[in-house]
């Protein structure tokens, strides 16, 4: 009894022993015994492909890119990160009609009062401003979400998955409601028992199943560098097609990765395009 007892302490402790712990941004830390074992994890955990998740080791202060696990403190996280360079195409349809290609909206925002206070002796009709600061996700009023961390400053910089849709959204003065969106000059258009905002997301161009989202559509992660993403408000589940000048300027753009060499999604290379 006592023999067995020795022998489960020893395989426990070995167990231990050889458990790597590794740190995520967005959740509770990752452990695993191999370096392939925990990004196995965090791809089934986050749905992000293998090739677009990155580990790191910290070194002080530093953050330091790995291919794998060695001794001391790791963290695992997604693509893109600061240094990359990537874009996507965007097309958005209400009904049978295409939107034009947005453009960043002004870095100001006046917000005027509802209603006037009546003690309020201040003149003038703005209650507040808003400042929308760029956060490494805008455009080029080009068709193409371009998408390139390090250009914002530090306290605004999203990475991984924290690059959403959403990003795009404020910076181009799409207004994103649970029950619908609005753009300047249209005034809302809610989700309704006709009408539903989707999204279409195809990881590469050249896709021709995309995966449909019809909720939290602020929240879609922002990786995959050649995606191409339709938005539309219509009566048909079926998305409408991609607006085709903004798929080809999308053609005409590389996407590096923070190291140098090219983002790892090349799936418009491999086309020979």
């Amino acid at each position: 009894m006592h023999a067995w007892l020795a022998l489960a302490c020893v395989a426990y402790l070995l167990w231990n022993l050889c458990i790597v712990t590794v740190e995520t941004r967005h959740g509770p830390c990752l452990h695993g015994v191999s370096t392939s074992n925990i990004v196995a994890q965090f791809v089934h955990t986050y749905g992000v492909p293998r090739h677009l998740c990155q580990l790191w080791k910290h070194v002080g202060h530093r953050r330091v890119p790995v291919a794998a696990l060695t001794r001391g403190r790791h963290s695992i996280g997604a693509r893109p990160v600061s240094g990359d360079h990537i874009h996507m195409a965007m097309s958005i349809w209400i009904g049978k009609t295409p939107r034009p290609a947005e453009h960043d909206r002004p870095y100001e925002q006046d917000i005027h009062y509802e209603t006037f206070p009546p003690i309020c002796t201040y003149k003038g009709d703005v209650a507040y401003t808003k400042l929308w600061p760029h956060a490494g996700v805008h455009t080029h009023c080009d068709g193409l979400i371009h998408v390139h961390p390090w250009s914002a400053p530090r306290a605004l910089r999203k990475e991984g998955l924290d690059v959403t849709l959403g990003l795009w959204f404020d910076q181009v003065g799409i207004e994103y409601r649970p029950d619908g969106l609005e753009f300047n000059g249209t005034g809302p258009l809610h989700n309704n028992a006709t009408h539903k905002w989707r999204l279409a997301e195809y990881k590469c161009a050249y896709d021709t199943r995309p995966t449909v989202y019809d909720s939290q559509l602020d929240g879609v992660w922002l990786g995959h560098a050649y995606a191409s993403y339709v938005l539309w408000y219509d009566t048909s589940p079926a998305p409408p097609p991609m607006i085709r000048e903004h798929v080809e300027t999308l053609l005409q753009w590389g996407a590096t990765g923070y190291d140098g060499n090219p983002y790892p999604q090349q799936c418009i290379q491999d086309k020979n395009v």
